[in-house]
Parts: C-alpha cells; sequence; structure tokens
C-alpha cells in the first residue's frame, strides 16, 4: 500500500463518516411555523401545538396534545425560556461507547431549547421545544468543530439556538411583550 492509497482511504471515511453524522445530525429537531400574520392575528404551529395570538380580544388560544385552552395577555406572568442539556444515551450507544464516555465531560449531549407562557397561576403552556444533538468525544473535538463547522457552511446542520431565539423574539412581540422569566 502505498502513501496515495492511505491517503484516498482516510479521505474516503471522512466523508462517509461526514455523511453519516450530517444525515443524524441534520434531522429537524423543531418546527415553528407562522401560519398567519395579518389583521391583528398571529397564528403558528411548533411541535409543542398551535397558537393563536389574537391583539383585538389580547388572548392566546392554544390546542396541544394535553391542554386545549385560552388565555389573556393580562393574565400571563410571562414568557419562559429554557435551555437545559440531557445526557443522549441513545445517540451514544448508536455512534459508539467507550471507556471515555463514562466521563460526563465527554458524553454526548443534546440541548433543549424551550419556550413556555406562564400565567399568574403559574400554569405552564409549552409553546416551542427544540433540540440539538452535541457528538463529544476524547481527543476528538477539533474533528467533531470542523465536522460541524463544514455542516453548517454546506447549510446541513442549523443554528437551534438561533432559531429559538428568532421564535422566542417574534412570540414575545405578538402576544403584548410580556416580561422573560
Amino acid at each position: 500500500m502505498n502513501i496515495f492509497s492511505l491517503a484516498l482511504a482516510v479521505a474516503l471515511a471522512i466523508l462517509v463518516d461526514t455523511a453519516w453524522v450530517a444525515l443524524f445530525r441534520a434531522r429537524p429537531v423543531g418546527r415553528f411555523k407562522v401560519l398567519r400574520d395579518a389583521g391583528g392575528v398571529f397564528t403558528f404551529t411548533s411541535n409543542a401545538g398551535t397558537f393563536s395570538a389574537d391583539q383585538a380580544s389580547q388572548t392566546l388560544s392554544y390546542v396541544n396534545r394535553r391542554q386545549r385552552g385560552s388565555v389573556k395577555f393580562s393574565e400571563m406572568k410571562g414568557l419562559e425560556y429554557r435551555v437545559n442539556e440531557k445526557y443522549a444515551l441513545l445517540e451514544e450507544l448508536f455512534f459508539g461507547f467507550d471507556l471515555a464516555d463514562l466521563l460526563p465531560r465527554y458524553q454526548d449531549t443534546v440541548e433543549w431549547f424551550s419556550i413556555a407562557a406562564v400565567t399568574s397561576e403559574g400554569k405552564r403552556i409549552p409553546l416551542y421545544l427544540s433540540g440539538r444533538y452535541e457528538p463529544r468525544e476524547f481527543l476528538l473535538g477539533w474533528y467533531i468543530e470542523l465536522q460541524a463547522n463544514f455542516l453548517a457552511r454546506a447549510g446541513l446542520l442549523k443554528d437551534v439556538e438561533e432559531q429559538s431565539r428568532s421564535a422566542l423574539r417574534l412570540i414575545q412581540s405578538k402576544i403584548g411583550n410580556p416580561k422573560l422569566l
């Protein structure tokens, strides 16, 4: 085996690995779509449900898996924006588990971004949820960052944090600018 064959094999391995990671990391993890934004009515759908903010009645109506109802803007304490990091055991097992994965520093994670409306009574109404898989490997942080940058430039890896912050700003502006909790 000459040096050219070795270089070609390494390049193909990196290409196949990047394609595999792109397929897994580029999957849609959160949805936010504006259905209507006219005549004082703002309607959107997300993976948390369907929501409608009516400026005339100052009401947020919602339908999701667990709840259905409406709340007046004046009854809202504010919007809650959370970022949580959870251990991604399934992804860890899928991509290969090794001894370094027993150390929290090298455990794959999913960063979850959520937005919820909180009423004066403390009831949380989930409006948005999205996640981003973050692989971590011993001595391969540089490679993972290089892959992520390449996939982002190719448009295959979305900035989920920016999407969640954009959704937060838009929702906040359409429901009377409640404070952030």
